[in-house]
């Protein structure tokens, strides 16, 4: 993880720690195979914009970097200022390929722009508006760069409905009954709609986290855990919304 001082400092830094990473599975950013059901190509299309939006939406977009950061590619976040790298470190992601820019107030256009030509994932937080111009430069530059934002908290991104969006339809705790326990797991449903190679609905139901703290596939004809591989780290707090403290820009 990246500990960035001022907004032009912040940049210049990124640009001289990163490069975007070329993959050889065609022109895809992968993802967790727990996840890859969700894309048409299960995998994220290189200059793509991606939504996210709902309960527990925070924790699912982190879950989109993990493949990315794993194959050493670099991800940013902006306007993320509550994140918890903590967590998102239990969660599997690997902070060592990650740098934050917390507040980039009205310079939030121009920083956007600049990450897109240097890093392969960006995410982009609720708060991040941008003018109509930046919002054109910014996809011209994602595409001819192959760099992919997920936008957390909006359907439309830059003005225009985003290439695939993820929505977060239900959550549910369990660990509690009778005004009494502890949360043990949280189980959500994720539908998927997009455009091209994404178009056409896709559901996936998953524990996020199941009973042992890790994220599982729920098997979609009976309701039990179908995939349980381990993602990173025993603590269950990976999986609800990303809130600690983190060292970041500002």
């Amino acid at each position: 993880m990246t500990h960035l001082t001022p907004i032009g400092s912040s940049l210049s830094k990124i640009n001289q720690l990163t490069k975007p990473i070329t993959l050889t599975c065609d022109r895809t950013l992968p993802v967790i195979e727990e996840l890859a059901g969700l894309f048409g190509d299960r995998g994220i299309r290189r200059g793509s914009t991606i939504g996210v939006v709902g309960d527990a939406a925070v924790s699912l977009a982190v879950a989109l970097t993990i493949g990315v950061s794993r194959f050493g590619g670099w991800v940013v976040a902006v306007g993320l200022p509550s994140f918890g790298s903590q967590a998102a470190s239990e969660l599997g992601a690997e902070l060592s390929r990650w740098a934050f820019v917390d507040r980039p107030g009205n310079q939030a256009g121009d920083v956007v722009h600049a990450l897109v030509a240097s890093v392969d994932l960006v995410l982009v937080g609720p708060g991040i508006k941008l003018r109509a111009d930046h919002e054109r430069k910014i996809v011209a530059r994602m595409r001819e760069r192959e760099t992919s934002v997920v936008a957390i908290g909006s359907s439309h991104p830059f003005g225009s409905r985003a290439d695939i969006n993820l929505r977060i339809t239900r959550t549910t705790w369990t660990g509690i009954g009778s005004g009494r326990g502890r949360l043990t797991s949280r189980r959500v449903e994720v539908e998927a709609t997009g455009r091209g190679a994404h178009a056409g609905l896709r559901r996936q139901r998953l524990w996020l986290p199941d009973g042992q703290g890790q994220l599982s596939v729920i098997d979609q004809s009976d309701g039990q855990t179908n995939s349980s591989r381990r993602i990173h780290g025993e603590n269950k707090k990976a999986f609800a919304e990303l809130t600690e403290p983190a060292l970041r820009a500002s």
